[in-house]
């Protein structure tokens, strides 16, 4: 599929336009891929999810994965009743693939988090050393923000002993980062309660650290440094794919 980007032109763009115009923006069908139409592909992609569920890289591009994400949105725009807020399947997937000393403790922690009526995912926990090195890619040598400065087997996500969230707007079709949101009308900001809730039992967030703040970011590492996780990893000490760590 050709990657649609500012400066292209022709029936591809202006199928595009018309999409993107009947999810509600306010955008000019002309065929031709400028300014306004590359903001406009941003802003959908800042609240969109690809196929697998991961939120969609924000370059102003139209690429397979953003028209997929398109399309979706397109056929799942139908009247939906009120209703109690479920697990989110995307979510107990990543909940798996985490340490397995913080799954369960992750699943209370979610669980809590429903309770509380907070319609949150968790978008990523497990990050492969080569998927990190692709992240710390991005806004570097690769196209998009800089969303990292940690290398592959430097960020706790390597290890599984972290995870990143955001909030499920719209039936759980829209991701939203926005901290001020507090959709279960309690006063209280949902990014707040989220994070409180984690620091309770114990985690850390990103929004506490003095450089580099990482808002969407939480993790627990048992008084571990990444340096140590990766001597363990690189020294063999791992079963069933994780390090073997000591966390009473």
């Amino acid at each position: 599929m050709t990657v649609l980007k500012k400066g292209s032109k022709g029936k591809a763009v202006e199928e595009l336009q018309k999409k993107l115009q009947l999810l509600g923006y306010n955008i000019e069908v002309d065929g031709d891929f400028g300014s306004r139409t590359e903001r406009t592909v941003l802003d959908f992609q800042r609240s969109g999810f690809d196929a697998d569920g991961n939120p969609l890289i924000a370059d102003g591009k139209a690429g397979r994965k953003t028209i997929e994400s398109i399309d979706k949105k397109l056929n799942e725009m139908q009247p939906v009743p009120r209703q109690s807020i479920k697990r989110d399947k995307i979510t107990m997937e990543r909940i798996e693939l985490l340490h397995p000393s913080l799954r369960a403790e992750t699943k209370a922690i979610y669980d809590e988090l429903l309770q509380r009526k907070i319609s949150v995912r968790f978008y990523s926990t497990l990050r492969t050393f080569k998927e990190q090195d692709e992240l710390y890619a991005q806004g570097r040598t690769k196209p998009g923000n800089i969303v990292t400065n940690a290398r592959a087997g430097q960020s706790f996500h390597n290890y599984g002993l972290a995870l990143d969230f955001c909030l499920l707007l719209d039936g759980g079709k829209v991701a939203s980062w926005n901290r001020k949101l507090d959709v279960n009308l309690n006063n209280i900001p949902e990014w707040d309660e989220i994070v409180w809730v984690f620091k309770h039992y114990g985690w850390e967030w990103g929004g506490d650290w003095a450089s580099f703040k990482d808002y969407p970011h939480v993790q627990k590492t048992f008084g571990y440094t990444t340096a140590q996780l990766l001597n363990l990893h690189n020294s063999g000490k791992v079963k069933n794919g994780f390090v073997v760590i000591d966390v009473s």
